[in-house]
């Protein structure tokens, strides 16, 4: 059981076999506990109520069931949300399978290639449904590995609308927008170095042939502490040659024409980074040094610093945009698809509010996982 710590500081580090669809879940219920409108899933014996239900049955009306915009959202204001499909998703399948390989390996059989085309034409199916609707929507970023959906882009005002025709085809999700977290100095009673980061250098495991996915505002790459000159265990669980292997299946290579892997492929400390915010390969933070920090904290090596797992390669997956303001979950779920497709070990989210989500209510929900 994994128990998420209740601050932003702290660094949310997730085994990603063991709890990456719990995560995923998690979010899908806090998202729409805030925002929006969530139909129950096939099969489920809670019908669904009118969202539109009169101000005067306040009373009667379960949250549980029917979520609805909250009131401080204008008509105007554009909101993202995702479409998340009912039934088996490519991972479901994964587990399933009880395979012993990697994510991408199993999305090579038969079995999976059978169910991704199933799942593009529910997807496809669901898009025309919401244009037979007359719904005005531009769509984002698509779904394949976790989530069986994609995210569209609308006025608050045609939300209703949107409920409406998607029915029980889908589960909806509606985006959050979450800020970059604040790095403060604290004291700390364990062993740590003058830096305040974690002694490890008695213990015998130093990270080697592990990749950590950094869901952040980015990394500023230059830095001494993610030199190759300070990164000389031998053990490289991902190279160049790993990420080109692996390019195909990824969002990011759908959303960024003409990428290659060279252009996400840093160095071999960082052997992938990436701007899912912003879609491009340009993961040096403009507005915040915070996820260089937590990096550094993780990984990083140099005269200055030296991080908890030294030997340990980084994935840099930059969910904060340069121009526009917090993280998007649209950005955070794309980014999450791509560490699952990757094979990460280990995923670091440090977002700017309680255990990665926004209210206490959400807290609450993802208390237990």
């Amino acid at each position: 059981m994994v128990k998420f710590k209740k601050t932003a500081l702290s660094a949310v580090s997730v085994s990603l076999a063991a709890c990456f669809t719990a995560s995923i879940a998690a979010m899908a219920v806090a998202e729409t506990k805030n925002w929006g409108t969530a139909s129950t899933g096939k099969g489920d014996a809670i019908t669904r109520l009118d969202a539109s239900v009169d101000q005067h049955t306040e009373d009667y009306f379960n949250n549980e069931v029917v979520y609805r915009l909250s009131d401080n959202v204008s008509g105007n204001q554009e909101i993202s949300v995702i479409l998340s499909v009912n039934g088996k998703t490519a991972f479901d399948a994964y587990l399933e399978s009880g395979s012993k390989g990697e994510f991408s390996e199993f999305l090579g059989t038969s079995s999976a290639k059978a169910l991704a085309s199933k799942n593009q034409a529910e997807r496809e199916a669901l898009r025309r449904t919401l244009d037979k609707a007359k719904i005005s929507y531009k769509e984002g970023v698509s779904y394949d590995a976790v989530v069986n959906g994609f995210e569209v882009v609308l006025r608050a005002r045609d939300y209703q609308k949107l409920v409406n025709a998607v029915g029980d085809k889908a589960t909806l999700i509606v985006g959050e927008v979450y800020a970059p977290a604040e790095t403060e100095i604290v004291t700390n009673e364990v062993d740590v170095y003058e830096t305040g980061i974690f002694d490890s250098s008695s213990i015998a495991y130093q990270g080697d042939g592990v990749l950590v996915a950094v869901l952040d505002t980015g990394l500023d790459y230059t830095h001494t502490a993610f030199s190759v000159e300070n990164f000389t265990t031998d053990n490289e669980a991902y190279k160049l040659e790993t990420i080109a292997d692996k390019l195909k299946e990824t969002n990011f290579s759908a959303t960024t024409a003409n990428l290659t892997a060279e252009d996400v492929y840093v160095n071999k400390k960082v052997p992938y980074a990436y701007d899912y915010a912003d879609k491009d390969a340009d993961v040096f933070p403009l507005d915040s040094a915070h996820g260089t920090h937590v990096a550094g904290v993780i990984a990083g090596k140099d005269s200055e610093i030296t991080g908890v797992a030294p030997n340990a390669q980084l994935a840099i997956m930059k969910v904060f945009s340069d121009s526009q303001q917090g993280a998007r979950t649209s950005s955070i779920l794309a980014a999450l698809d791509d560490c699952v497709k990757l094979g990460v070990d280990v995923i670091n989210m440090s977002l700017g509010s309680g255990a990665g989500f926004t209210t206490q209510d959400d807290d609450e929900r993802v208390e237990n996982i």
